[in-house]
């Protein structure tokens, strides 16, 4: 009589080479019957192999196939579960990151095999060949997006990329204008057939993607105001030169513009109307875009920011990139103690996070403030003024309600956070404009 299966062994048979191989099934997936194999040297090893599957596979999860390796699931997320998830640009950033960082180091090895262990060396591997900080997390970031379709398809029970840890980025504080070196730079572009655009990235704190693409009809006119709404962006990638929406719902903005941005708008929109007739039937602007080529075209975002460096080189300024422009303005607001809130709301960054992590460093005055605030409260002697709380019950009575009267006439006129001072209050509006 033949020896009886252990629980959770499933079938396991001897081949002629003398291996030996078990099988566990997986049910109806797809309408077909699945089953998963397993090879080992001995018996007992492929025993335990399915033992160690049962729970696995009772679960839900559906390991992956033994021989498949990183490179073909990756090959196979960047054809089949990418298009059309993401923007062109994003897609080539992943399908670089896997060619040219991931599985040149880690590809060859099987999905179900991969450990953390194997990411972290493949992190050391690209800091051995000189890449940034910026790019190597950017290849795990890759990889971990990836290996979490893994988890949701049910083909893996972990995402190593997760656990492995990333590498530390630097942080280096971008250079700054200042305002006699932007004031410098606003002369320089003067008459320039794309003033106004090199103003914008100066003065709005614009990508380069972001000023490209708007259009005239972004304009609008507000309560007593112009303002300008920025919803998409001009980018290039393997296609050539297109439109798109911006993808997060902080970078998508509302902005209010000044007197002189103003006019400037009004002597470019002349000039490219004048660009027009001579142009004729040359001109093609179908987007309605507000700074084109001299035929109405689109521009190409990387020209229009290498122009940058080259103007400011002309100037005496040395060199400065377009988006030092957006980093300079950020700067000048912070300067001027424009609230950290307005500065991440004009810059269009997803949280105030982002904005207090780059230009956190640049608050010495409101930590100042900040500090002498407290000294006030906690231990300046408070002034007081009226009778001494000497009488009693009812002396202490007048006194409160002599306060609660004085404070209320002060803040009648204001709407503003609940049970506290003008000093703490938020918006302060009219009562009559509620």
């Amino acid at each position: 009589m033949g020896q009886r299966r252990g629980r959770g062994d499933g079938a396991i048979y001897q081949r002629a080479d003398g291996s030996w191989v078990g099988q566990i099934d997986l049910g109806w997936i797809d309408g077909k019957r699945k089953r998963k194999y397993v090879r080992g040297q001995t018996r007992a090893d492929v025993a335990k192999r399915l033992r160690d599957l049962a729970p696995v596979i009772e679960s839900g999860i559906t390991p992956a196939p033994e021989r498949l390796t990183v490179e073909q699931y990756l090959e196979s997320w960047l054809t089949i579960r990418i298009p059309g998830t993401v923007a062109p640009r994003t897609q080539e950033l992943y399908e670089r990151a896997v060619h040219d960082y991931i599985n040149p180091s880690i590809g060859k090895i099987r999905l179900n095999k991969l450990a953390p262990s194997d990411v972290a060396k493949m992190l050391q591997e690209l800091e051995v060949r000189g890449l940034s900080p910026s790019t190597r997390r950017m290849a795990r970031a890759t990889l971990r997006r990836a290996l979490r379709f893994a988890e949701q398809d049910g083909i893996l029970t972990r995402n190593v990329a997760a656990i492995a840890e990333g590498p530390k980025m630097n942080h280096r504080e971008g250079r700054s204008l200042t305002p006699e070196q932007a004031k410098i730079f606003l002369a320089a572009v003067r008459g320039h057939r794309l003033e106004a655009a090199y103003v914008f990235a100066l003065s709005l704190g614009l990508r380069r993607g972001e000023i490209l693409g708007l259009q005239w009809g972004d304009i609008e006119l507000g309560e007593g105001t112009v303002v300008l709404n920025i919803r998409r962006q001009l980018i290039r990638d393997k296609r050539g030169v297109s439109l798109s929406d911006l993808k997060t719902q902080g970078s998508r903005r509302t902005l209010h513009l000044s007197k002189p941005l103003i006019e400037l708008l009004d002597t470019h929109r002349a000039y490219q109307e004048a660009e027009e007739l001579v142009k004729g039937d040359k001109w093609n602007n179908e987007h309605d875009l507000i700074f084109t080529s001299t035929i109405g075209t689109p521009l190409d975002p990387e020209a229009f920011g290498y122009s940058v460096p080259k103007i400011c080189k002309e100037a005496g300024l040395g060199h400065w990139s377009i988006h030092e422009l957006r980093h300079s303005c950020a700067s000048l607001m912070m300067a001027m103690e424009v609230p950290l809130e307005a500065v991440a709301e004009q810059l269009g960054h997803a949280s105030i996070r982002v904005t207090k992590d780059v230009y956190g460093h640049l608050m010495p005055r409101s930590r100042a403030k900040a500090a002498e605030a407290m000294r006030t409260v906690l231990f300046d002697d408070p002034v007081h003024e009226g009778p001494e709380v000497t009488d009693g019950l009812a002396v202490n009575m007048a006194v409160i309600d002599s306060q609660t009267s004085s404070k209320n006439a002060l803040t009648c006129g204001y709407v503003g956070r609940p049970s506290l001072d003008l000093g703490t209050l938020g918006l302060k509006v009219p009562c009559s404009s509620r």
